[in-house]
């Protein structure tokens, strides 16, 4: 896939990681040692992102720079150009976005000169542009050509395998230095994590400038530990899901040894039987 020239199509939750998986794919392909561009569609007006894209001629517009700007696309040339949530682009721009894939060709905001180009597009959405479509609320025709290489990245509640890799990596690049106990890594292993891996990113550094060696449960930033201590608080034998919660209460009174266990769960209103059963995990 980084060999090839096509189109890249990215989809995954927001926070999965889109953009630094268009930026591998840039630096394993023959395109590496030229630019990679990346720009969010969805955050720009739709007139200021068609002049970011393909630049603009001095005169163009009330406010336009002497001597014009060089678009994205100039810049981009030779390499990849990055285009993050692409839903977000308007119609009149998708149409003039699957010309410049089609023809290789751009036309600055307010020329008229045919300026030859060599980009690779990527482009990421976190909506289902094949929904979209249906709804008519993306071009159909658009849809195709950025769709040659699809690739989905799964949320990362469901590539937990993945969890510790990325923290020794973060902790690595931050120079930070510390383990979590079994009650904290449970609680890490079990957790939904809704903003995927930017949430984990910003989780690390968190417990990172604790400055502490070892990371208990109670450490875990507010949002993890409050749904921590509500999940024990409310949990009931008859809801499985609660029993990652009350394992983690488990490993951490046994960790800690302040009392006897079952002295611990009792504290916590948990029967007898379910230490047991838990233990048995």
């Amino acid at each position: 896939m980084a060999k090839s020239n096509s189109a890249v199509l990215i989809t995954g939750e927001s926070g999965t990681g889109k953009e630094l998986f268009a930026h591998s794919i840039h630096n394993y392909s023959s395109r590496k040692d030229k630019p990679f561009v990346a720009i969010n569609c969805a955050a720009l007006a739709d007139n200021l992102l068609e002049s970011e894209l393909f630049g603009y001629e001095e005169g163009a517009f009330t406010g336009a720079k002497k001597g014009g700007k060089t678009g994205l696309f100039e810049i981009a040339n030779n390499g990849t150009l990055f285009l993050d949530e692409i839903e977000g682009m308007s119609k009149n721009l998708q149409f003039k976005l699957l010309r410049v894939i089609q023809e290789k060709e751009i036309i600055k905001v307010g020329g008229d000169e045919m300026i030859p180009i060599d980009v690779r597009i990527i482009a990421a959405s976190n909506e289902n542009l094949g929904e979209l479509v249906e709804n008519k609320n993306f071009r159909q025709d658009l849809y195709y050509r950025l769709n040659t290489l699809p690739i989905t990245i799964p949320p990362l509640r469901e590539r937990i395998d993945d969890l510790y890799l990325l923290i020794d990596d973060f902790k690595q690049e931050m120079d930070f230095d510390f383990v979590f106990t079994k009650a904290a890594k449970h609680l890490l292993e079990n957790y939904t994590w809704p903003g995927n891996i930017r949430e984990l990113r910003n989780c690390i550094e968190y417990l990172g400038c604790l400055g502490e060696t070892i990371i208990e449960p109670e450490m875990l930033p507010q949002n993890m530990n409050n749904l921590f201590k509500e999940k024990i608080k409310l949990s009931s034998y008859s809801e499985p899901e609660n029993i990652f919660y009350e394992t983690a209460a488990v490993l951490n009174a046994l960790e800690k040894r302040e009392n006897p266990a079952e002295e611990k769960l009792f504290q916590m209103n948990l029967k007898i039987k379910r230490f047991f059963y838990l233990k048995q995990k």
